[in-house]
C-alpha cells in the first residue's frame, strides 16, 4: 500500500492529519496541528503537491495520546526500565520507532485536551496534542500491528497529563536512607504493580497483606479496587476480583 492510501485509511479509521515537511517535523506553510483534518480530497492535493510529505497527527482530536520514549545515547533501555522501577507499565501493541531511534506507544482515550508533559522522567515525555507518525518516512509500525491492535490508556499516564502523578529523576530505586517498615515495603509491593501473568495470586496475597496490617474488609476492599484499576495490567474484571477476595477473607476469618 503506498504512502497516501496508507494515510486514507488512517482517515477512513477517525484519525485527524496535517502535511509535515519532507523528512522533518515542521507543519508545512499555512498548516498546524490544529488544522488537521479528514478531508480525503484535500490530503491527495498534499500528495500531488509534495510526493515526499511526513504526516502529523493531532492527537487529541483522534482520541489518542503517545508515550515518546527517547533514543538518548542509543540506548532505549535506560528510560524503559526507570518507568518500571516506578511502576508504570506500557502496555501496548502499537509502537512505531521513529527516525531518531526512538520509539511512540500509542493509546486510546477519550476527551483528553490537547496537551504535552515533556521530560516526565528523563527520557519519557507525554504527548496528547501532536506527533509526527508513520507512513512519514523513517517512521515505521513495529510487529505489523495495525491500528485496531491500539489499547486503551492506562491510568497512570491519564494522571500524569492531568497533574496528579509527578515523578522525578530523584525518585528511583534506590536504598533508602531510612528504617522501614512494612507498610512501607506493602506500599512499594503495591506500587510496582503486576501484568497479567500472575494477576489473581498477586491480587490474593495484597488482599491478605491489608487485611493483616489491620484494616477493616471493607476498607481493604475499596482499596483493593483502586489497585486493581490502576496497579494490573490489565485489570480484574469486577467478578473475578470479587471471587478473589471473598475467598482470601473467608480464609482470614478461618484462621
Amino acid at each position: 500500500m503506498n504512502r497516501l492510501n496508507q494515510v486514507i485509511e488512517m482517515v477512513r479509521a477517525g484519525l485527524y492529519v496535517y502535511p509535515i515537511v519532507p523528512n522533518g517535523k515542521q507543519p508545512m506553510r499555512n498548516y498546524s496541528y490544529l488544522k488537521a483534518t479528514q478531508d480525503i480530497a484535500l490530503i491527495k492535493r498534499w500528495f500531488m503537491d509534495e510526493p515526499n510529505i511526513n504526516i502529523g497527527l493531532n492527537l487529541a482530536k483522534s482520541n489518542l495520546i503517545v508515550v515518546d520514549i527517547d533514543n538518548h545515547n542509543n540506548d532505549l533501555q535506560a528510560p524503559l526500565q526507570s518507568l518500571s522501577n516506578l511502576g508504570y507499565n506500557l502496555p501496548s501493541d502499537y509502537v512505531e520507532r521513529t527516525q531518531s531511534g526512538g520509539l511512540h506507544f500509542y493509546y486510546k482515550s477519550d476527551g483528553i485536551p490537547a496537551t504535552r508533559k515533556t521530560k516526565f522522567i528523563d527520557g519519557v515525555d507525554l504527548l496528547s496534542d501532536f506527533v509526527v507518525t508513520s507512513p512519514s518516512n523513517n517512521y515505521r509500525v513495529l510487529n505489523g500491528a495495525t491500528l485496531s491492535d491500539i489499547p486503551e490508556v492506562p491510568n497512570w499516564i491519564i494522571k500524569a497529563l492531568d497533574n496528579r502523578a509527578m515523578p522525578t529523576d530523584k525518585m528511583k530505586d534506590n536504598p533508602t536512607p531510612y528504617r522501614r517498615y512494612y507498610t512501607g515495603f506493602l506500599i512499594d509491593e503495591i506500587v510496582n504493580g503486576v501484568d497479567a501473568g500472575n494477576r489473581n495470586n498477586w491480587i490474593a496475597s495484597i488482599f491478605g497483606k491489608l487485611l493483616r496490617a489491620g484494616a477493616s474488609p471493607k476498607n481493604a476492599y475499596s482499596l483493593l479496587q483502586l489497585i486493581n484499576d490502576n496497579y494490573v495490567q490489565p485489570p480484574l474484571p469486577s467478578k473475578e476480583l470479587d471471587a478473589v477476595a471473598e475467598s482470601i477473607l473467608k480464609r482470614f476469618i478461618n484462621e
